[in-house]
């Protein structure tokens, strides 16, 4: 019988007094942060002008004066993200906090990187600014091979992107090259345990979402190609079933079978996933919570990242649903429970 090692979450921390002033400034800007009654209230707006009012008095208000047409909305979710990162620089006692945060977006440069070296294109307007490493200096430590500059992990995910692409040459192995050297650095390599841990549940939910999606287009003999390494489900858990039903009878005693069973059950009956994805979302919302709701340590710092980061990503998708005139509706179906 198949257990995990922890019940609803794992337990992470200890104290860390070191955070104490870091913890003070987020959980006073955490009373900032749009609650799911706004969202829901976004969601239901007439249309962009009447959601653009109704974040007059939230921190987003200071931004508004910088959109002259609906097609602008990306400044006012760009000016919050940029002032997320200067925080997390300003409260990160340790530097490599700030790097393990935003090194998601170097990856995402990497792809991008990558991409352009194999089709020979200039793909520069597609990098992201919100990376920790400029990717000037990525690709002149790839070019000199001066790599002691930047995370060994990222020039990793170079290498074995180029060759993954280049056994087939089939253009999504790329982005899961990459994915699963960006998985195996944060489940295991980076110094903080509460995202590691976050990286690892993330890793879980995600590998059973691909298991289905799989079964689905009658690919499942390549999941080991799209599977995320960490986790804390076996892989032979994947590898000994050979439909999701089954897999997910052999879960059926850890919380990812509370998580994923609603909406499975919504799958069969649609053939959406759209309420998969809002419990996923809404169930690692509630780890990211009890970060934030520790006293003391690196966790509250952590999960304020991740909140906002959240936030502009959930208010960035009803932006663009109302943008391109989707029914409430399904605007609201996919709000899931808001850190």
């Amino acid at each position: 019988m198949l257990k995990l090692p922890f019940g609803k979450y794992p337990v992470f921390g200890k104290d860390n007094p070191e955070y104490a002033y870091a913890c003070g400034r987020v959980k006073a800007l955490e009373t900032r942060l749009l609650d799911r009654v706004r969202f829901e209230r976004l969601a239901t707006a007439k249309d962009f002008e009447d959601l653009l009012k109704l974040l007059q008095d939230t921190d987003y208000s200071k931004y508004l004066n910088e959109v002259h047409s609906p097609a602008d909305y990306e400044i006012i979710l760009r000016r919050e993200l940029e002032k997320l990162f200067t925080l997390v620089s300003e409260l990160s006692v340790d530097k490599t906090l700030e790097r393990d945060l935003r090194i998601t977006y170097d990856f995402l440069n990497i792809k991008i990187l990558v991409k352009s070296v194999i089709f020979e294109a200039d793909f520069s307007p597609y990098y992201t600014r919100y990376s920790y490493y400029p990717i000037s200096v990525i690709r002149f430590c790839i070019e000199s091979g001066k790599l002691e500059h930047v995370e060994p992990f990222l020039i990793k995910a170079y290498e074995e992107a180029i060759a993954s692409y280049y056994e087939k040459k089939e253009i999504y192995r790329i982005d899961t090259a990459v994915d699963r050297v960006m998985y195996e650095y944060l489940t295991s390599k980076t110094a903080f345990e509460y995202l590691g841990i976050l990286f690892n549940i993330k890793a879980d939910l995600n590998n059973l979402l691909t298991f289905l999606r799989l079964e689905r287009l009658n690919r499942l003999e390549s999941y080991g190609n799209f599977s995320l390494p960490g986790g804390y489900l076996p892989r032979e858990v994947f590898s000994k079933v050979s439909d999701f039903q089954t897999l997910l009878h052999e879960i059926r005693h850890t919380v990812y079978y509370d998580v994923i069973t609603p909406g499975y059950q919504y799958y069969l009956k649609t053939g959406s996933y759209v309420r998969l994805e809002r419990d996923i979302a809404s169930y690692i919302n509630g780890f990211i919570r009890l970060g934030g709701a520790k006293d003391l340590g690196v966790e509250p710092l952590i999960a304020y990242y991740f909140k906002k980061r959240n936030e502009v990503g959930l208010l960035r998708m009803i932006m663009v649903s109302k943008l391109n005139d989707l029914p409430r509706e399904q605007i609201l179906e996919r709000i899931p429970e808001v850190v």
